[in-house]
């Protein structure tokens, strides 16, 4: 996803660093509150008190439809998940999709010296679209054991090997952002994440060959953040500290395929200063309990900002499940647990009946009634629109369902989701008339990320059978 958007979303005083928030489970009481939460399912089956129909049969035919949609619009000629399609032509925008440029552009207008909107568009997230691609193919492989679907999954893994090798331009075990389908200096720590994960994962089922290449690209890639003290360039930033949070998951990941002791060491030390023990975005918990101060913006609403909880969910629970996985007797590991489900806590209160979400909202600091932002056509700045990232939500939702099955709340929103959202939903943002004209074209796009995570929640949620 565009980290800059997020950045440039928050307030003023996140903008200079990352916090680390807690990990104690936030009360669901506000999540309650809020009328446009999952409804609990009926325990008859048919369908839940949404009125979202439980059919297995037809979930699955939607499924190949979704699949084949992707393969069809999204993929590229080297399989890689495009991040953007232009949703009147079904193909990556071009340069008069675009508004006229202006000398104000910056990131925010997908402008970065030297690469033309569209290929920015077009290739933005693709580490993510693509890792998540592979993921819900290796899902299905474990459902349903058919050869043909790690075919597909090999041509995935060729495009991240094929992004992997324009990295070494710079130095091997870059991961670059292959803006217009080229090289360039821009990465981000979440794209490394979903390609390391989805590689660990597909390890499970290749060839010895395949393996030791894929240690040897999990050793390189996370080798390229460890020797750097973990500071990389980041848009206009130069040598910026990225979070030290992000980083364990990848090191027990490094650790686990080569062997080598100086990952287990530095994974050590990251864990002994207290790195993972809270989420990294748990931003209202920070702020209901005094640990974050409230914006100018939030004192005037008499309400709590939360924001983008599908990238942040997501982030933070992929990092939670791959150290649950790999250091499950881990002294920490409860607070793990306990991140997971705070998370999830945080993120539901933003789905929508209609299987969307919404990409900012306000929590009411008295009732806990959930509202959203206000934006462009009333003059604010915080757009609040619905967003087709809800499959992120889910798909995190999933994904916390393994440590707490008893949280029927995550099931409901599973079915939700991957029943209410139809491709045509599968958007980055709606509601073109809550932003500034200037950023209007973001409503225009269908979403790799949305519709990539849309086949893994589903893929995940059969092979955890819930669905």
């Amino acid at each position: 996803m565009n980290r800059k958007e997020t950045l440039l979303l928050t307030s003023k005083s996140e903008l200079s660093r990352r916090r680390f928030l807690s990990s104690s489970a936030f009360t669901v009481m506000s999540a309650v509150a809020f009328t446009g939460r999952t409804m609990a399912a009926d325990e008859e089956g048919g369908s839940n008190s949404l009125g979202v129909k439980k059919n297995s049969k037809e979930l699955r035919e939607k499924a190949e439809k979704v699949e084949q949609f992707l393969i069809k619009h999204f993929l590229d000629s080297n399989n890689i998940v495009f991040t953007h399609l232009d949703k009147k032509t079904l193909n990556p925008p071009v340069e008069s999709f675009f508004p006229e440029p202006d000398s104000k552009m910056s990131i925010m207008d997908y402008h970065i010296e030297g690469y033309t909107r569209s290929g920015i568009a077009a290739y933005e997230n693709c580490g993510m679209t693509t890792g998540a691609y592979m993921q819900s193919l290796l899902y299905q492989y474990k459902v349903e054991k058919n050869p043909a679907i790690l075919q597909k999954v090999r041509k995935c893994y060729a495009g991240i090997k094929y992004i992997y090798e324009l990295g070494k331009e710079l130095e091997e075990g870059f991961f670059p952002k292959i803006y217009g389908n080229k090289f360039s200096r821009q990465t981000s720590s979440d794209q490394v994440l979903y390609v390391v994960s989805a590689l660990d994962h597909f390890s499970e089922y290749a060839n010895r060959e395949e393996q030791k290449e894929i240690g040897n690209m999990i050793y390189q890639l996370v080798n390229f953040w460890m020797k750097r003290d973990y500071k990389f360039t980041y848009y206009n930033t130069e040598n910026m500290q990225w979070p030290l949070t992000r980083f364990p998951t990848l090191l027990i990941l490094a650790y686990k395929h080569t062997g080598d002791e100086k990952f287990k060491k530095e994974y050590d030390r990251l864990l002994s200063e207290g790195y993972t023990q809270k989420p990294e975005w748990a931003l209202l918990h920070e702020k209901k309990n005094g640990l974050k101060p409230l914006s100018a913006y939030e004192k005037k609403k008499g309400a709590y900002l939360i924001m983008n909880m599908a990238d942040f969910l997501t982030m933070d629970v992929m990092n939670f499940d791959i150290l649950l996985k790999n250091d499950p007797e881990n002294p920490i590991s409860k607070k793990w647990r306990k991140g997971v489900l705070q998370m999830w806590e945080e993120a539901e209160m933003t789905i929508l009946p209609n299987g969307k979400y919404y990409s900012q909202a306000l929590v009411d600091f008295e009732t806990g009634k959930v509202s959203r932002t206000g934006g462009h056509q009333k003059g604010e700045y915080f757009h609040g629109s619905e967003s087709g990232w809800s499959t992120m939500v889910s798909r995190g939702a999933a994904m916390a369902y393994k440590y707490h099955p008893e949280n029927k709340e995550i099931v409901n929103n599973v079915r939700l989701v991957l029943e209410g959202i139809d491709i045509n939903d599968m958007t980055y943002y709606d509601e073109p008339e809550r932003w500034a004209p200037r950023y209007r074209f973001k409503t225009k796009f269908l979403s790799g990320d949305s519709i990539s995570n849309w086949l893994w929640t589903y893929w995940l949620a059969r092979h955890l059978d819930i669905l």
